[in-house]
């Protein structure tokens, strides 16, 4: 990954000052922060936070060192913020947080069913006048309460030492047991039902990505699911999906497709399948309750830029979320790199506007655990 350079290019600030106390602990008593007026990507006033602090949660591993090193360690030595951070960001911390008015982290990278089902009681809706999203990339939705911090998929990959020429390239193929026996892996974490994996299962019982997405079809997928789950070894985090895939401990997976990619670069035989991918996005969103919320509008532009974006790409493999980012990487990951133009006709969007439902989640939710619970 290029060494990020230092940006002298001062963000306009306003006069009007916001008091910076508690949230994710402490900083100077009495100390302002200037409110954002003009927001500016890759870049921060010089020492502007200097007595501040904030605190940041994640999925931890080597995509949250990537964030640290690309993004939030310059952040912090240009803008002279204490910056602290946290894993693995769950729901269950960060509603107790909430609902006890204890603040320990002040933004997260999430999902984007979470977010947008919890938008306005666990997470702030964002003011956008403090945001620049011009460069987000066209195919990526910006939500209510969120803005695009990962941009990935996840797609079908087998092993080639198993299957050679002939693995699962289709959803349908992926459920069949029969046809392609072997051990599958998908996401089972943060004990939240998934929702790339149910839609795949949809699209492999006949549902059409092009319809809506309806609870009919997602009960569907689950049947489906359910079919397979002696089958199946659940990852719960990007480290295990990746070891999986490298030991032949899973021999196909649905798997976010940065650790698929280092899983290859590791040794692993493997052949990435893109027919009907689901395309994904986590996303930055501000703890509802923080004090530290200015502070977080402040970390969040500077790690949109294009400068940044690339040397998280250079590291992680994950797609940038600006258009005008040039990340240096080699065939291998640009095979990966889910906004390039060669996939964008055969991904499917995850359905964020039925996952944000939360009286329809609530029933899938259940039989999402009595599954899980049945497999263990």
């Amino acid at each position: 990954m290029k060494k990020l350079t230092k940006i002298a290019a001062l963000a306009a600030v306003s006069a009007l000052a916001l008091t910076g106390c508690a949230g994710g602990g402490g900083g100077t008593p009495g100390a302002t922060v200037p409110a954002i007026t003009s927001p500016t990507l890759g870049s921060v006033p010089a020492d502007i936070l200097a007595g501040q602090s904030i605190t940041f949660a994640g999925d931890g591993g080597t995509t949250q060192d990537a964030m640290m090193s690309a993004w939030f360690t310059p952040f912090s030595t240009e803008s002279g913020v204490t910056f602290a951070q946290d894993s693995p960001q769950t729901l269950a911390k960060i509603e107790s947080q909430v609902n006890s008015g204890n603040i320990q982290w002040d933004f997260v990278s999430s999902y984007a069913d979470t977010i947008e089902r919890h938008c306005g009681t666990l997470f702030e809706e964002l003011d956008m006048s403090k945001i620049d999203t011009s460069k987000v990339p066209s195919s990526v939705p910006v939500l209510k309460c969120g803005v695009p911090s990962i941009v990935y998929g996840v797609n079908i990959v087998y092993n080639t030492d198993t299957f050679g020429d002939n693995g699962p390239t289709t959803w349908a193929d992926f459920f069949d047991t029969e046809k392609f026996p072997g051990k599958r892996t998908f996401y089972n974490g943060d004990s939240q039902i998934d929702a790339p994996i149910v839609q795949g299962a949809a699209i492999a019982s006949g549902w059409d990505p092009k319809t809506p997405f309806t609870a009919e079809w997602a009960n569907k997928g689950l049947d489906l699911i359910e079919t397979i789950a002696d089958d199946v070894v659940f990852y719960g985090t990007g480290a295990a999906a990746q070891q999986m895939l490298e030991s032949g401990e899973a021999v196909i997976g649905a798997v976010w497709t940065g650790r698929s990619l280092k899983a290859e670069q590791n040794g692993a035989n493997l052949t990435a399948t893109w027919n009907d991918w689901i395309a994904v996005t986590d996303y930055f969103a501000i703890v509802k309750g923080t004090t530290k919320s200015e502070i977080a509008y402040y970390a969040i532009n500077y790690a949109l830029g294009a400068e940044q974006q690339a040397g998280f790409t250079e590291a992680t493999g994950y797609a940038p979320a600006n258009v005008d980012s040039k990340p240096n990487v080699d065939e291998v990951t640009e095979k990966y790199l889910v906004t390039g133009e060669d996939k964008a006709a055969s991904a499917v969007p995850v359905a964020v506007e039925f996952w944000a439902d939360a009286d329809a989640v609530a029933p899938l939710q259940d039989r999402w655990s009595a599954i899980i619970a049945g497999a263990a």
